[in-house]
C-alpha cells in the first residue's frame, strides 16, 4: 500500500530546496507540525541522477542501512558503514546527502510511516555525531511506498549530491570514490522468548537463637540438703548442707550428660570431747548421663530428666586429734567411690535456667568407720536446686 511520507530536513537543506534543488521528478508529501514540502529525485536504479538548477547533481550512493523489525536502532554493521559515509562527506564541504527511510508492509501503515522517519533521523544523528554538518544531511520518511521499497523494506537509502561542476570528475573517478560499500543486510532476528514467569522468592527462615539451637549447653551452680542413710552414720551425724557446680550438655536433647564438682558438710558428734564442733566434710567429682524430655514453647523450656553416673569423693573430719583418735572408731579421712542416681525438673526462659533435683548416692570402698563394712557406710540422699544460664 502507498502511505504518506514524513520529511525532516536541516535549515541549509531548506535553503537549497528553496533555491530550486529537486530530487528527480517524484513529489513527496510531508506530515507533522513544522514539516516541509520538497520535490524528490527518482531512485530507479543505481545510475539515476538529476541536475538541480545547475547547482547540485544527486546519484544513488549504493549504500543501504538495514534495521531489525520494528526498530530504529543502528547495529554494528550499520555504524561501520556510516563511518565511511561520514569520512566521504567531510572530505568536501559541498557534498550533501539525502536519506530516505522505509518500513516493510507489516503492521499499521501510519506507524510504519513514523518508524521510517525515525530510521532516517537515526542515520542523520549518527553522521552529525561524527562531524558532518547537520545542514548537509536531509531526511525523509517514506513508510511503505512499494515503488521505492528496498529489498527487505526495513532500511534507509542514500542519495549523494555534489555541485554539477564536479559531477563529471566524480563519474570518471567512481571506482576510487570514498563511498563505502553497502553493508550486508542484518539477518532477520526472531523475537526474543517471553520472559519467564515471576518467581516468588521466599526469604530464608531466621536462624534460631543460640539458646534454642541443637544440642544445648548450660553452666549451673546451687545447693542441697543431704543426710546419711546408714544407721551408724545417722546416729553420729546430723543432716547438713551441700553445694555443686555443673557443666551440662544436651539441654535441648533427649540424651545429655553433666560433669560436676560436689561438696557437703555434716556436723559430727562421734569424736568424744573436742574444743569445737567437728564436721564431716565431703569434696568430689562426678559425671552423669542424662535422659531428658525437652518440651519447648517459644522461649520457654520445660524439661523433666533422670540421671545416673559415677563419682569420687574425699571425706575429712575436722578437729580430729589424738584424743579423738583414742576415743572414736572413726579415721580422720577417707577416699570413696560414689554411684549417684536421681532425677529432677528444669525450666529455662531463653538463656536463664533453674532446676530442682533429688538423688541418692551409693558408696563403695569407704574406711571412715573402723571395722564397718566397706560398702554402704557413707550412703546418703540429697535434695536441692541450681540456677545458671544456657549457651
Amino acid at each position: 500500500m502507498r502511505g504518506k511520507t514524513i520529511g525532516v530536513m536541516g535549515s541549509l537543506g531548506l535553503l537549497l530546496l528553496g533555491a530550486g534543488a529537486a530530487w528527480g521528478n517524484q513529489q513527496m508529501d510531508t506530515t507533522g507540525s513544522g514539516s516541509d514540502t520538497s520535490s524528490a529525485p527518482s531512485t530507479s536504479g543505481s545510475g539515476a541522477s538529476s541536475q538541480v538548477a545547475g547547482k547540485l547533481e544527486c546519484r544513488d550512493a549504493g549504500v543501504t542501512i538495514a534495521f531489525k523489525t520494528g526498530s530504529a536502532e543502528l547495529d554494528q554493521n550499520a555504524r561501520g558503514g556510516l563511518d565511511g559515509v561520514a569520512t566521504w562527506m567531510k572530505a568536501d564541504e559541498n557534498r550533501v546527502m539525502h536519506l530516505e527511510g522505509f518500513a516493510d508492509t507489516t503492521g499499521d501503515s501510519e506507524a510504519n510511516l513514523v518508524l521510517s522517519a525515525h530510521r532516517a533521523e537515526a542515520v542523520k544523528t549518527y553522521l552529525i555525531d561524527h562531524g558532518v554538518a547537520s545542514s548537509k544531511v536531509m531526511t525523509v520518511g517514506r513508510g511503505e511506498e512499494v515503488d521505492h521499497l528496498p529489498a527487505n523494506g526495513r532500511a534507509v537509502t542514500f542519495l549523494a549530491c555534489q555541485p554539477a561542476s564536479v559531477s563529471k570528475a566524480v563519474a570518471e573517478n567512481a571506482e576510487t570514490a570514498v563511498v563505502p560499500p553497502a553493508p550486508a543486510p542484518a539477518e532477520e532476528v526472531s523475537p526474543p522468548p517471553p520472559p519467564p514467569a515471576p518467581v516468588t522468592m521466599v526469604p530464608p527462615a531466621a536462624p534460631k537463637p543460640y539458646w534454642a539451637r541443637g544440642f544445648g549447653w548450660a553452666l549451673m551452680a546451687g545447693g542441697a540438703y543431704q543426710d546419711y542413710t546408714n544407721s551408724s552414720m545417722r546416729s553420729t551425724t546430723t543432716g547438713g548442707g551441700g553445694w555443686s557446680a555443673r557443666f551440662i550438655g544436651g539441654t535441648n536433647s533427649i540424651i545429655g550428660f553433666e560433669a560436676a564438682y560436689i561438696g557437703a558438710a555434716n556436723e559430727f558428734n562421734g569424736l568424744g570431747i573436742t574444743g569445737n564442733t567437728p564436721l564431716l566434710v565431703q569434696n568430689g567429682l562426678e559425671g552423669n548421663a542424662r535422659l531428658n524430655v525437652p518440651i519447648r514453647y517459644g522461649a520457654h523450656l520445660f524439661e523433666p530428666y533422670g540421671y545416673a553416673g559415677l563419682g569420687y569423693s574425699h571425706y575429712t573430719i575436722s578437729n580430729y586429734n589424738e584424743n579423738a583418735q583414742r576415743l572414736s572408731s572413726f579415721t580422720s579421712s577417707d577416699d570413696v567411690m560414689n554411684f549417684p542416681v536421681g532425677g529432677g525438673f528444669a525450666y529455662a526462659y531463653k538463656a536463664f535456667i533453674i532446676d530442682a533435683r533429688a538423688g541418692w548416692n551409693g558408696t563403695y570402698y569407704q574406711n571412715l568407720l573402723t571395722g564397718a563394712d566397706s560398702t554402704g557406710t557413707l550412703d546418703h540422699w540429697n535434695v536441692g536446686g541450681q540456677v545458671g544460664f544456657t549457651f
